[in-house]
């Protein structure tokens, strides 16, 4: 049976700015969330919003042995400029048999490591926003764009005057088999597996899927 959101549990281990983040964020959205460091003001900031926080070393295996981080959905490695304590904390959670282990990399060097010792997900944050920002700089239309890595992306993109009362099925990023509309934004409305025939209006957004290079061959065409 499929878990609600309310059920899923999450454990962030490194509470500088992107792990804190990343726990309020998942505690705003209604999941379990266990915020980890060492340091202690750190762990009473996320104890205000998080589900449970403790001071702990999870470079240790006993200490993660007690917190029985196997039972977790997910667990984020967001230990910041501490590239070995990064290391030492994933090989430790792999070994502890943890479902799922994500971890935040401090450049290529340190993603490449994690990698090799069994990263289920590597991040990198600035690598990433740098990405997005540049798509956005260089056409202004994309809203937002998600590289999803094996040659496949996500993307917002906004519609303009040239397809105002155009069907869904005729904007360029629709006549491509090989992208497909998941959705699309008006306001603060979602509206997913839209119909196709749905009019188009200026500045709805766009949420469009698939092979990266088609997604550029067809943003090249609006």
């Amino acid at each position: 049976m499929k878990k609600n959101l309310h059920n899923k549990q999450f454990a962030v281990i490194g509470l500088g700015r992107f792990g804190m983040a990343l726990c309020q964020e998942l505690a705003d959205q209604g999941a379990q969330v266990l915020a980890i460091d060492i340091v202690e003001s750190f762990v009473k900031k996320a104890a205000e919003f998080v589900s449970h926080a403790v001071v702990a070393d999870c470079g240790d295996e006993e200490s993660v042995a007690e917190l029985k981080l196997e039972d977790y959905d997910i667990v984020m490695v967001a230990i910041g400029d501490d590239i070995n304590v990064s290391i030492l904390t994933t090989l430790v959670l792999k070994e502890c048999g943890a479902k799922a282990v994500w971890v935040k990399a401090k450049n290529k060097y340190h993603a490449k490591i994690l990698k090799k010792i069994g990263a289920d997900k590597i991040i990198s944050p600035e690598r990433d926003m740098g990405i997005r920002i540049a798509r956005n700089m260089l056409d202004q239309r994309v809203f937002d764009y998600l590289s999803l890595g094996s040659g496949l992306a996500i993307t917002e993109v906004v519609v303009s005057c040239e397809y105002f009362g155009s069907p869904l099925h005729e904007h360029p990023c629709g006549v491509c088999d090989e992208t497909s509309i998941l959705a699309y934004k008006r306001g603060a409305t979602l509206y997913n597996h839209p119909d196709r025939d749905t009019k188009l209006e200026v500045g709805d957004i766009l949420i469009i899927a698939g092979q990266e290079s088609k997604i550029k061959e067809q943003l090249n065409n609006l």
